[in-house]
């Protein structure tokens, strides 16, 4: 069963999809019914609270690449700065990106470590709940021109990114550990760093 905490905002649905354009909001109907006919409610709960969650972060555009990833933006003078996209993996797992809020998370005690790493990926205990991790991959600027469009401007313009990649079946604590990088990286993106030209629509 989906932890109540989990679903919370799942609620913001609605309101999430209906700032969207019509081509976007189609991509993203088509995939939330594509999770929800799988035969748990995980993938379907965890994709719609990350993307109500993001989506809150950010206070511009949502735009969709068909229906496997999504990028939030937010505000920035005469040009718009990507915040987080938002990736179904595939195979029951969501990626998200942010900026790189690793030290921050760490100094705030949201997360602790790391305590292992397994090739790319090195895996922070989550503050607070022992035996609990988060897998967080540093991205570094250097491959920005070969990232997918969805994900490449998050990176550049002294610009640090990190992919956080979540089971869909990944517990609260996991995904609130989740969400409290992605806040803290907002604050920092927000605060004085150039974003990447990207015009406003």
């Amino acid at each position: 069963m989906v932890s109540e905490q989990v679903t919370a905002t799942a609620r913001d649905y609605e309101t999430f999809v209906a700032k969207l354009s019509e081509k976007d909001r189609r991509n993203v109907r088509r995939h939330v019914a594509a999770c929800e006919s799988e035969p748990t409610a995980d993938h379907a709960a965890l994709w719609t609270r990350l993307a109500c969650t993001l989506g809150a972060l950010g206070d511009r555009r949502v735009s969709t690449t068909g229906t496997r990833a999504v990028q939030f933006f937010a505000a920035d003078g005469a040009y718009q700065m990507q915040l987080f996209a938002l990736e179904d993996l595939g195979g029951g797992t969501l990626a998200v990106y942010a900026p790189d809020a690793l030290a921050a998370g760490v100094s705030a005690g949201v997360i602790h470590g790391p305590v292992r790493s397994v090739g790319d990926s090195a895996y922070y205990q989550v503050g607070g709940a022992p035996g609990v991790t988060i897998e967080v991959e540093r991205l570094h600027s250097s491959r920005g021109s070969d990232a997918p469009d969805y994900y490449r401007h998050l990176l550049g313009w002294n610009r640090l990114a990190v992919k956080m990649t979540l089971r869909t079946s990944a517990g609260t604590d996991e995904v609130e550990a989740c969400e409290s990088l992605c806040r803290l990286g907002a604050r920092t993106a927000t605060a004085g760093r150039a974003p990447a030209p990207v015009p406003l629509a």
